[in-house]
Parts: structure tokens; C-alpha cells; sequence
């Protein structure tokens, strides 16, 4: 039987997983899955993205069950407005999940929110688009003002960045995504540095790197001083 597993405030525990499962072990993780998500897995129309769903909320209520000593099968999932998972009967434990590339992330804390983003890295990203598209002024001309060889990791340090605190906070991208502004150039902390229209939300937040193999890039966003990190397998 696996242990349960604790966490004390101030840490955040990531955990990472690849979501490539043999049959037996997706019908095990289907298994565990609510009515809602096997509706939302049944209308995933391509069989590995559907699979990496099932695997993903899998392995975040296999996850989650152990901190609360509980069956995975059990427990009740509800969501805020823009989609990001919470326990139905509250509760300190708050966690946050994200996948890309066929990996995944999970962050896992108590008592304050939380967010965490992944994505694996494209060379032929049209990053300069959307740049020009999502990012703040500030951050367009950090970027732009680097070395052409440089761009494209600094891109994805501020695309992460800004993702994890949007989904820190619950809002998404409903939230303009150029009314804030997080640090993108080498050598600078990660940090949220600016919101024109919440000006107090520098000092509420801390946001940290985290480490992930080559070829991806990921970054985390809590509430709160900024967080002893541990890493799982």
C-alpha cells in the first residue's frame, strides 16, 4: 500500500510524471476518473490526447489521495470559472497541474494558491507574433532588445512566467496578459514586477523556475514568500 504523504507550509512539492501509459494502466486510471471527466476525456477526438488526459487527471487524483489519506476514485473535483481544479470540500491543500509534450507537472502546497506551467520548446515557434500579441511593452522590448539567439529561451521564461501567476490567481488569460508585467532577460529573478491595474500583486506573489529536462521550460507561481521547492519523481 503507498504511504501517505505530508507537507508543511512554505514548501511546494512539484511532481513529474510522463504521461505515456500501457493499456492496463489507463484502464486502472480510468478507473478513478469522475462521470464529468470521462465526458470531457470522450470528447477529445484524438486518441493520444485523450489518453494523456486520462493519465493526467489520473495521476493528479493518485497524487492528491495520498496527501489526504483517501481513495483516488473518491475524491470530488470542482472547478473555478476559468477551469482551474480545486478540492469540492475545501480544505489547506492546494495544487495546481500542468502538461505539454507528453509530460506533466503537478504543484502541490497548503494554504495559498498556487499555479505552475509547462511547455516544450519549438524551434519554429512564431514567438515574435505572440509576442507582439500577449506580452506587456516592457517585456516586448526586453525581448527584442536581446541578441537574436537568445529570444526564443527568453520568450518562453516570460511566456511561463506570466502563465503559472495567470493561473496562480484563477483568472486565466480572461485577465489581459499586457496589463502586468513578469522578468524575462538573463541573470534577472523570476518575479512578478508590475500590474497596472492591481498594483499590490507585486508583493503577494513570488514566482520561481523550475527544472525540467531539455527541450521544455516551466515556472511557478504561489502566494506568498517565495517557497522551499522539492522535487518528486
Amino acid at each position: 500500500m503507498t504511504p501517505p504523504l505530508s507537507i508543511t507550509p512554505g514548501e511546494v512539492h512539484v511532481w513529474r510524471t510522463h504521461l505515456t501509459r500501457d493499456t492496463d494502466t489507463l484502464i486502472l486510471l480510468k478507473s478513478l476518473l469522475s462521470p464529468d471527466e470521462l465526458a470531457r476525456a470522450d470528447r477529445l477526438r484524438d486518441q493520444g490526447k485523450r489518453e494523456e488526459f486520462i493519465a493526467c487527471r489520473g495521476f493528479l487524483r493518485e497524487t492528491v489521495a495520498r496527501y489526504l489519506d483517501k481513495d483516488p476514485a473518491a475524491l470530488r473535483f470542482e472547478t473555478g470559472e476559468q477551469g482551474k481544479p480545486r478540492l469540492a470540500d475545501g480544505g489547506p491543500l492546494r495544487f495546481n497541474i500542468s502538461h505539454s509534450g507528453g509530460l506533466c507537472l503537478l504543484a502541490v502546497t497548503v494554504g495559498c494558491d498556487v499555479g505552475i506551467d509547462l511547455e516544450q520548446r519549438r524551434d519554429d515557434l512564431p514567438y515574435r507574433d505572440m509576442a507582439r500579441r500577449y506580452f506587456s511593452p516592457r517585456e516586448r522590448d526586453e525581448l527584442f532588445s536581446l541578441p537574436d539567439g537568445e529570444q526564443l529561451d527568453a520568450f518562453y521564461r516570460c511566456w511561463t512566467r506570466k502563465e503559472s501567476w495567470l493561473k496562480g490567481c484563477g483568472t486565466g488569460f480572461t485577465q489581459s496578459s499586457d496589463s502586468f508585467d513578469v522578468s524575462l532577460l538573463p541573470g534577472h529573478p523570476p518575479a512578478l514586477i508590475a500590474h497596472r491595474a492591481l498594483p499590490g500583486e507585486p508583493a503577494r506573489w513570488s514566482l520561481a523556475d523550475i527544472a525540467v529536462p531539455d527541450g521544455y521550460c516551466a515556472s511557478l507561481a504561489i502566494a506568498g514568500d517565495r517557497p522551499v521547492v522539492r522535487y518528486l519523481p
